[in-house]
């Protein structure tokens, strides 16, 4: 069985937000190396100024909270997380584009798609990645910031993360609208 509850030592909300912020980061690094192989240069990939793309660490997040203590079987956890990122990818791209008038990702040329906002081709991908992360990754990664955060250093480096990520929200929204 795996769970994400965390010992005292480390608040719960802290050690989510902290995942959060670290598979953000990770999303954006995919993004950015799955662009540069496929046009061979760099493309700023997110919505934020910063390195971080927060539909990657949200979607990751609500899948470990939904599914790592409900789901058992991987090809249900596959289905399970491709539907759910797909259902999120096509409502975030839905409201960015109302907000702000244009889209972060087109999907159109891609085989299976629906209205350009998602596709096959990424669900399965993040049907796999869902897996990987739920069933190996994210215990490993709760475990490790349990054992050997150091709980005063963690705040701070949690309270600057935050401030950074609000700030650079507030100022990607301003810029954009």
């Amino acid at each position: 069985m795996i769970s994400i509850r965390t010992t005292e030592k480390v608040p719960r909300l802290m050690v989510l937000f902290d995942c959060f912020i670290i598979y953000s980061i990770l999303g954006w690094g995919y993004e950015t190396i799955y662009c540069y192989i496929n046009l061979g240069r760099y493309i700023k990939r997110g919505f934020l100024y910063g390195p971080i793309c927060p539909i990657y660490g949200g979607c990751i997040m609500i899948a470990v909270l939904l599914f790592s203590d409900r789901i058992r079987n991987k090809m249900a956890l596959f289905f399970a997380c491709a539907l759910l990122a797909s259902c999120v990818e096509y409502i975030v791209s839905s409201v960015m584009e109302f907000i702000f008038g244009r889209r972060w990702w087109n999907y159109s040329d891609q085989l299976f798609n629906i209205n350009g906002r998602v596709c096959l081709g990424a669900a399965i991908v993040f049907g796999l990645c869902g897996i990987l992360i739920i069933r190996y990754f994210h215990p490993k990664l709760v475990c490790f910031i349990n054992e050997n955060a150091h709980l005063d250093i963690l705040k701070k480096v949690t309270r600057v993360a935050l401030t950074i990520f609000i700030l650079d929200l507030f100022v990607t929204v301003k810029m954009n609208l």
